[in-house]
This record gives structure tokens, sequence and C-alpha cells, in this order.
């Protein structure tokens, strides 16, 4: 009789123990509910990734103008932030000497062409006369009309000059455009050299274009042709978008990391008043399927090189290994392993903390 006790006691020790030992791949939930669980469906997925840019002018959409001649300002017509059209007047320059140096070859393109009319009177005069006066002094008087005539191509030559050296006393706006900066004033001497001095600088704010740095990383599925997404820190409520119009093919070091710099045409500006050197953030859509089935990275197992999910099958949770694609920073698209409207557990960390409970 002891030895069947002693059998009966062994007996219901192993029960026990065997009830509180972990099933791997099979678990029975007394309480599903303490585990946070989501139904599987079809969805969209998209890839993308987040640039910072900024706005910039686009090649010939900042102009700097400035005078060609050394003087004096005489006049400044605008100020930072005017809005001016092309020809309109900007600045000019005392233009006294100029102005006389013209009336001056005026005066003598006047009296180059009266002798130039005397010569040639003088020289049909002589034709008339061929037979009764030396050749020679026919052919000095042909030879005296051509250096008149020269003589007044000259003038009017630098009579031209002049006036154009005139014009340039008159500093008018090359673009339209906003006046981004002023960097003269009425009454300052100017002195034109190798360069020409800055008068003014114009922004055409209806040109401009973003200069976003993507990661290396992420470079290789930035296309010429794509469309993007944008938000400007000073405007953050509008969403903004634009086309990747180049990829510059040298690379930027920013903070230590490899960038290339994406130009990005914008699409529509939306009545913003968007100014250049504004920062922004660019979203390039790198990658998109629609109808697949993905799941939080929280819900994956990785265990053993192997991809795992937990299932609720009937009253019970198993493990079933799962093959992955596409992967973004929040979920993961699930290839096969899975179907539409089972039930997985959300949070690999609640799982095996409810393992660890006994049951």
């Amino acid at each position: 009789m002891r030895w069947v006790i002693i059998i009966v006691g062994l007996l219901f020790a192993g029960v026990l123990a065997f009830s509180y030992t972990p099933v791997r791949g099979l678990f029975k939930s007394s309480q599903p509910e303490d585990l946070p669980t989501l139904r599987v469906s079809n969805a969209a997925l998209t890839e993308s990734t987040v640039a910072i840019g900024t706005i910039k002018s686009k090649v010939g959409a900042e102009v700097k103008v400035g005078s060609l001649l050394s003087g004096v300002v005489a006049e400044l017509k605008v100020n930072v932030g005017d809005k001016v059209r092309k020809g309109d007047l900007l600045a000019s320059l005392r233009d006294e000497d100029w102005r006389a140096k013209v009336n001056t070859l005026k005066a003598e393109l006047a009296s180059s062409i009266a002798e130039e009319e005397y010569a040639e009177n003088e020289l049909a005069r002589k034709e008339k006369l061929k037979d009764l006066i030396p050749l020679q002094q026919l052919e000095d008087s042909r030879r005296n009309v051509k250096v008149k005539q020269a003589d007044v191509e000259r003038v009017r030559a630098n009579l031209a000059e002049a006036q154009i050296t005139l014009g340039y006393t008159v500093i008018r706006a090359p673009v339209a455009g906003t006046i981004a900066s002023v960097s003269t004033y009425k009454g300052e001497t100017i002195a034109a050299s190798l360069a020409a001095p800055t008068f003014v600088t114009i922004v055409d704010l209806d040109r401009l274009e973003v200069q976003a740095y993507v990661d290396e990383t992420d470079i290789g599925k930035v296309k010429v042709g794509q469309q993007v997404s944008f938000r400007v820190d000073s405007f953050a409520g509008h969403d903004l978008s634009g086309t990747v119009k180049a990829i510059y093919p040298k690379p930027q070091l920013v903070n230590n990391v490899v960038n290339y710099v994406v130009i990005i045409d914008i699409a529509d500006k939306q009545g913003l008043l968007i100014r250049p050197e504004m920062t922004v953030h660019v979203t390039f859509i790198l990658a998109q399927k629609d109808a697949v089935i993905s799941i939080p990275r929280s819900a994956l197992l990785r265990e053993g090189g192997r991809n795992l999910v937990i299932v609720r099958q009937g009253d019970r949770w198993v493990e079933r290994r799962v093959e992955t694609g596409m992967q973004t920073p929040q979920r993961i698209e699930i290839v096969s392993g899975l179907h539409p409207g089972e039930t997985i557990v959300a949070d690999k960390q609640a799982w095996k903390r409810h393992q660890e409970k006994p049951s």
C-alpha cells in the first residue's frame, strides 16, 4: 500500500510540473484579452524618406545690377522690398560731362558733313573741266572726297559711342522682380574698374526651386521626374508639391554624412510668399505597393534567422513562420504566411511576458 501511495504522488507531481511548463508554438490563453491584437487586412504600403532642403533662386532669377561707369550717384529710385518691372528706372549718375561730349561730337559731325559736301562739289566742278586741268588735280580732289567721307564716319562712330556711354548713366531693371538689397546711396561716388559696382539686387520670387539634401542610402531610389511633397517651416500647415528636376552628380559632406543635392521644381506655391533660404522638409516616395498585407514592426519576432508572428487559432496562439518583403520604419510587408482576416498578437514584448505567466 505504501508503494501505491508513492507512485500516485509521483504521478501527481509530474502532472503539475507539466502543466506549468510553457509549450513552444502552442499556447492556450485563458485570458486572450490580455494580449494586444490586430486583424490582418490588405492595405497600401509606402516607403518614403524625408530630406532637409532650402529654397533657392533659379539660375538667372537673382540679378545684381551695377554701373559700367564711374561717377556720382544722382538719384536712387528704389528701396528694399519694392517690386519693379523690366526697364524700370533704378538709379542714375551725374551726366553733365557725357552730355557735353555728345554735344561737342554733334557739332563736329555737322562740320565734317559740311566739309564733305564742299569736297564733293569741288570734285564735281573739276570733273566737268577734266580736259582743261591737270589729271593730278582731279585725282587730288577724288582723294580729298574719300578723306572727308571717312572723317564723317569717324565722327559718327564717336558720337554713337558717346551716346551709348551717356545711356550708361541711367540704370534700369534688366528683369522684373523684387528689390532684395540696395548697396549704394544718393551722392556716393562709385568707381567702375574691373568689375561693375553693384547698386541693387533683384530677385524674381516667381522663379524659385528647392535644393534638398538626400542621404546616399536613399539617392538610388530618387529619379528625375519623380513627384515629391514638401513643407516650408514658415508655413507648416501647407503641403506643397514639386517635381525632381536634377540630381547633382557630385556629393556634399554634411555633418560627416554623404548627401546628394536634388533640385526640385515647385509646382504650385498656393499663393504663399516663399522667399529664398527658407528651410523645407521634402518627402520622397521611394516605393509604393497597393493591397498588400503589412504588420507593425512590433508584431514580428526574429528567432534563429526566422521571421515569426503569433496567430490566433481557435482558443490558442501559435507561432507561424512568414516571409517578409518591403519594409518601412513602421511596417513590414508579409509576402506569405498570413491571410486577411486572421488575428495576430500586435506586440511581441507582450507575447513574451504572456508566455512567462503560469497558465
